[in-house]
């Protein structure tokens, strides 16, 4: 009862001055706020990074060609060695290069009147990267590209979405005759769109590798990803993609390759991120501090006020611990009201922010709860020493303070 009654008169203590109680809620409200966003914004932007580099997979390894005189790239067979080691679920080459499409009136039922002529990026694939970097995608139409195709170099082709966009807008294109410097190609499949890190089939026009490499003269290729059957296998697989680069290329000392395991792509991106959100953290603890600062400052001024009133209280028969106990909670409820309306914002830009960037908004009770005992901590740390103060006050020399 006595407890209910010392929270009723802080509660009027704090409306008498209800502009200053406010003010000195807002340091709480903007510390809190900027906490709970910053963390909330940063692990919903974290979160989507990983999914994505998740999705282009931490089970895998990029083998790149870096001396070219020595050896332009790497030859089918020599590509069928590295997918029949132990280990590798399959390995998928890809090239890269700009070259004119051109679609026909008589061959074609595009967007365009007439002869149209584009230049666009040609991607040469095998039938594995259908099943790793798409797989989240699919086809919208038709059909991916099939080993036949590769093994046959077949003059078949692919949409991206984007492009598929641009050239047919929403008629389904399979079927038709698109020219690719001048050599007919059959489009058999459009991807759907590809969302996450790795965009660049949208925009481009996918053939198989080995059609890529024979009739549109792209090279061979000099960089391939290699797909394990687990990720808890990458060293050993990897040191087995490393001995049969070694053989191949007649370099044991690894000079004129590398291989890069995205498992560690993935951690170094993990580490970058808590390093960053450990940053912002701490910059909003330290708007939070100065909002602390502010409810002491302001439990000061109230105490001097508020002289007689403790002088008479004590002469009346109150104790200092009744006192310290009194200011000490209209402290804490500043910084209480401070730290709900500050996680209330917080939430709402988080989810705002969401919106805006593109990333995924959820909800961490666990942070939001934290945040608010933050608050609670700081009335108290920043309230003691007022109330304190209020508490040691000699009744007799508060008396004469009227």
């Amino acid at each position: 009862m006595f407890f209910l009654s010392t929270i009723r008169m802080s509660l009027s203590n704090l409306r008498a001055n209800a502009m200053r109680t406010f003010l000195t809620m807002l340091g709480v409200i903007i510390g809190i706020t900027s906490i709970l966003a910053l963390l909330t914004i940063g692990q919903g932007v974290t979160d989507s990074v990983i999914d994505q580099l998740s999705g282009l997979g931490g089970n895998r390894a990029t083998v790149t060609i870096h001396d070219t005189a020595v050896k332009p790239g790497f030859t089918e067979n020599e590509l069928a060695q590295f997918a029949k080691l132990e280990g590798v679920e399959g390995v998928a080459p890809r090239l890269s290069s700009h070259h004119m499409l051109t679609l026909m009136p008589e061959l074609t039922k595009s967007k365009f009147d007439g002869v149209h002529t584009v230049a666009r990026r040609v991607m040469g694939v095998n039938d594995f990267y259908f099943s790793t970097y798409t797989k989240n995608a699919g086809m919208l139409y038709g059909r991916s590209i099939s080993p036949d195709d590769v093994t046959y170099r077949t003059n078949v082709c692919v949409l991206g979405f984007d492009l598929w966009q641009s050239l047919y807008g929403n008629y389904s294109p399979i079927g038709e005759i698109i020219k690719i410097n001048n050599t007919d190609c059959t489009i058999i499949g459009v991807m759907s769109e590809l969302v996450g890190i790795d965009t660049s089939g949208n925009g481009s026009i996918i053939v198989p590798y080995t059609t890529a490499v024979q009739t549109f003269a792209m090279g061979l290729p000099n960089s391939f990803d290699v797909v394990f059957r687990s990720s808890g296998e990458a060293d050993e697989v990897i040191a087995r993609v490393e001995n049969l680069c070694a053989s191949l290329l007649n370099n044991a000392n690894g000079n004129s390759y590398s291989i890069v395991n995205q498992e560690e792509v993935l951690d170094m991106v993990l580490t970058i991120t808590d390093l960053v959100l450990g940053m912002l953290a701490g910059i909003a603890v330290i708007a939070l501090v100065v909002g602390g600062i502010g409810i002491m400052n302001m439990m000061l001024v109230t105490v001097s006020e508020r002289t007689a009133e403790i002088g008479l209280r004590k002469a009346l028969g109150a104790t200092p611990a009744v006192i310290l106990l009194q200011f000490l909670i209209e402290a804490v409820i500043i910084s209480l009201f401070g730290g709900i309306i500050g996680v209330a914002l917080g939430l709402g830009a988080s989810y705002v922010a969401s919106l805006l960037i593109g990333y995924t908004f959820t909800f961490n009770p666990i942070t939001a709860m934290l945040a608010l005992l933050f608050s609670l901590a700081v009335g108290v740390l920043f309230g003691l020493l007022p109330a304190r103060r209020a508490a040691k006050m000699n009744p007799i020399e508060a008396l004469r303070a009227t």
